[in-house]
C-alpha cells in the first residue's frame, strides 16, 4: 500500500469504531496520531533498509508485531496519564493496521494467509526485490513502477481491489466526518508562526 492508501485503510476502521462507539465522526488529534501511526512504520524501516542499509528489508523494526504491539501499547498509557488517552489509542490503532494493510496484499498475492511482513527478525522480505535496492528513491521508483504495471493491465486483481476501495470508502468517510485532522495541523502552523515573530 502506499502511504495515503495505509491513512484511509486504517482511517475506514477507526471512522466505524467511532460511530459505534460514541455516534460521531473522529476529532482533529486522535486523526492526526492515527495518520502519523499508519506511515510510521514505512517512514522508519523503507529508508533505514533502501538508503542506508541498516535492514535488507522495507518491512523491518517498525514492521514487527513483536515491536508494534508493545510500543502501541506503551504509547497509549504514556499518553493516558496524560490525559489524552483517545490520541494515543488512535497512533497505536493507525500503526497496527498498516501492518495489517501489508499483511492483507502479500496474503491476497499468495493466495494464503501470510504474517511475513510483521515476523522481522524472524521472516525475511516479502518481496524479494528489496534485497536489490540501492537507494530511498530507487526503491520507491520500483515499487511505482510494479504498481503501474499491474494498473495498465486493467485487471482488477484482489490487491488492487484492496487498495482503491480503501481508496474510496476511506475518503467518503473521511468526507462525511467534516475532514478531521488538517484542520488542527492548520492552528499548529498558525500557532508556531506567531510564536516566531514574537520572538
Amino acid at each position: 500500500m502506499w502511504p495515503w492508501e495505509h491513512v484511509l485503510f486504517a482511517y475506514v476502521f477507526y471512522s466505524i469504531y467511532v460511530h459505534l462507539r460514541w455516534q460521531r465522526g473522529p476529532l482533529d488529534a486522535p486523526t492526526v496520531a492515527l495518520a502519523v501511526g499508519s506511515v510510521i512504520p514505512d517512514l522508519i524501516d523503507k529508508p533505514l533498509a533502501w538508503q542506508f542499509g541498516v535492514f535488507e528489508s522495507g518491512y523491518a523494526l517498525a514492521h514487527s508485531a513483536f515491536v508494534a504491539v508493545p510500543l502501541a501499547a506503551a504509547i497509549y498509557l504514556i499518553a493516558d496519564r496524560r490525559g489524552h488517552g483517545s490520541v494515543g489509542a488512535a497512533y497505536g490503532v493507525g500503526h497496527l493496521f498498516h501492518i495489517a494493510g501489508d499483511v492483507l496484499p502479500v496474503s491476497l498475492a499468495h493466495g494464503a494467509f501470510d504474517l511475513t511482513p510483521a515476523l522481522w527478525p524472524f521472516a525475511g522480505s516479502p518481496r524479494p526485490a528489496d534485497r536489490m535496492t540501492v537507494s530511498f528513491f530507487d526503491g520507491v521508483y520500483t515499487l511505482l513502477s510494479e504498481y503501474v504495471s499491474v494498473l495498465a493491465t486493467l485487471e482488477l486483481t484482489p490487491v488492487i481491489a484492496l487498495q482503491i476501495g480503501s481508496l474510496i470508502f476511506g475518503l467518503v468517510l473521511w468526507t462525511h466526518d467534516g475532514f478531521p485532522g488538517p484542520r488542527l495541523l492548520i492552528r499548529w502552523v498558525r500557532i508556531g508562526g506567531r510564536t516566531a515573530v514574537h520572538r
